[in-house]
């Protein structure tokens, strides 16, 4: 059967498949001669302009270049391939074919990589209308190469130039940071994270440097921090910092870092780095975890002469003094999350994040065995408020006077279904809890603040994909991790993107 006859039957088939004349090859449609002869011959007769103006399923969000919003995904031009169905799945992501949704679409083979449902075009009873293996290596291979257009030009390649407005999300499960557009939430690249190809190393936390010049991401399965450039990506550093690093932060010139190890196990320990040369400077050892027992959360005070560590596996956080002049730890006090308490090992509590609020009034402890988030006063360490949450609250972020934390089990079945997980919404100055927000994702780990727009940042870990994909897909280890953008204050998802695996720490660059 021809082409043409083929997609004619299709498009009785098919519900929402409006076929119209397909476009010239590569003139107008911007793709190299070689990807126009599948993407617009093959594909576009179905995915086309026409489609994008009749709604339904398969949404995206605006082109690039071009504020006017579209609403189905647009085969015809090469500038619209970069947003998918519901706005949630990028087709094609550059340089990075593994993860571009177009090649699982069109793929009958799950030797060959992902499978998505359902397979793309519609197969006829003999399957002679799919692409082949040929044509599935040449899209393969164009997009390990960026996916350029007809002219060699790259998608996104003017965000290469800065590293504002951006988020960069880890993907914990597939050792890669996603980068997204803070403006338009789309997914720009994928970033993979460390140097073993049959081991993940698992990036598990991010901060920026104050300049917004670089990235910083622990790999807590790889024992190593790794360093990248903010606008091209490059990696510029990678230090071996021992087990389980977790937690960084940065000095506020950017020249030191200090690094917890989310571990019982010895070497337990803090770690002090030198971060423009990315080298160990000194190490806060503690081999029968007793000074701070399984530390993971990190406020450095802003003239770098204290770091607090959370002890996960304590009743107590940490307060180490640090010489920066000499690249030291000097000594340490043990606070007790409850006054009169002695510090010991207690699994009831599990101090997780600790997060000081900019007017230098408040910290706040989040605790995800307790439940609760503790509120102490910056100038003495004194506890002035417990606030009781949701299940597991962890990582937290502050804006103008909200901290909002993510809650990773909590449960309201009439509200979210199966999904676990809420963002608990703390006044700062009262302190009090003003409210939880539920009917988001699945298990939410990072969490962030786009002040510009006013938008919340949530990564979610969606282990057991219980929050499912737009479109189901085999070949892969676990379900896609999610980011939602939910505007504030009304609380409204403005946006969903899928990511690789496990979703979880996440740093922005307003």
């Amino acid at each position: 059967m021809r082409i043409a006859d083929w997609c004619l039957v299709v498009g009785l088939l098919v519900i929402g498949c409006r076929r119209e004349a397909a476009p010239p090859v590569a003139s107008a449609s911007g793709y190299p001669e070689p990807v126009a002869r599948i993407l617009v011959q093959r594909c576009a007769g179905c995915h086309n302009s026409a489609s994008t103006a009749t709604g339904g399923a398969h949404s995206h969000g605006r082109l690039l270049g071009n504020p006017a919003p579209s609403t189905r995904l647009n085969l015809a031009r090469w500038d619209s391939l970069f947003y998918g169905y519901q706005g949630e799945v990028a087709p094609v992501v550059p340089f990075s074919p593994e993860w571009s949704h177009l090649l699982w679409q069109v793929n009958p083979d799950p030797t060959r990589g992902p499978v998505a449902s359902p397979l793309m075009p519609p197969p006829l009873p003999d399957s002679s209308n799919l692409l082949t293996p040929a044509e599935i290596d040449l899209l393969r291979t164009w997009i390990a190469q960026g996916a350029p257009n007809a002219q060699g030009e790259l998608p996104w390649s003017s965000r290469r130039t800065t590293g504002r407005r951006k988020a960069f999300v880890c993907a914990a499960g597939s050792d890669i940071v996603a980068v997204l557009d803070l403006d338009t939430y789309q997914i720009m690249h994928y970033i993979p994270v460390g140097i073993y190809p049959t081991v993940t190393e698992s990036p598990h936390y991010i901060q920026v440097s104050p300049d917004g010049r670089y990235f910083y991401v622990t790999l807590i399965a790889g024992a190593a921090v790794e360093k990248y450039r903010t606008d091209t990506y490059e990696k510029v550093g990678r230090v071996e910092v021992g087990p389980d690093p977790a937690h960084i932060e940065l000095s506020q010139d950017g020249h030191l870092a200090v690094v917890t190890h989310f571990t019982t196990t010895s070497p337990v320990k803090l770690t002090l780095l030198n971060a423009e040369r990315m080298q160990v400077l000194d190490e806060l050892r503690d081999p029968a975890g007793q000074i701070i027992a399984r530390p993971h959360g990190l406020w450095l005070t802003q003239d770098f002469h204290y770091a607090y560590v959370t002890a996960n596996a304590g009743n107590y956080i940490t307060r180490v003094q640090i010489d920066p002049a000499s690249g030291r730890f000097v000594d340490f006090t043990q606070l007790p999350l409850q006054p009169g308490d002695i510090p010991q090992p207690d699994t009831r509590w599990g101090p997780y994040q600790i997060l000081a609020e900019p007017t230098g009034s408040y910290y706040f402890v989040s605790c995800d065995a307790a439940n609760q988030v503790r509120v102490y006063r910056q100038s003495d360490d004194r506890l002035v408020a417990v606030i009781p949450t949701a299940a597991a609250p962890k990582l937290m972020a502050y804006h103008d006077g909200l901290v909002y934390v993510a809650c990773l089990k909590a449960s309201a079945p009439a509200l979210q279904g199966d999904k676990l997980g809420a963002i608990a919404v703390i006044e700062a100055q009262t302190p009090r809890l003003l409210t939880h927000l539920y009917g988001l994702g699945h298990l939410p780990r990072g969490i962030g603040v786009d002040p510009e727009k006013r938008s919340l940042v949530v990564s979610f870990e969606n282990v057991a994909g219980t929050d499912p994909p737009h479109h189901p897909q085999a070949g892969l280890s676990g379900a896609p991790g999610k980011v939602y953008f939910v505007q504030i204050p009304s609380f409204q998802t403005q946006a969903v993107r899928e990511i690789p695996l496990n979703g979880y720490g996440l740093a922005l660059v307003p």
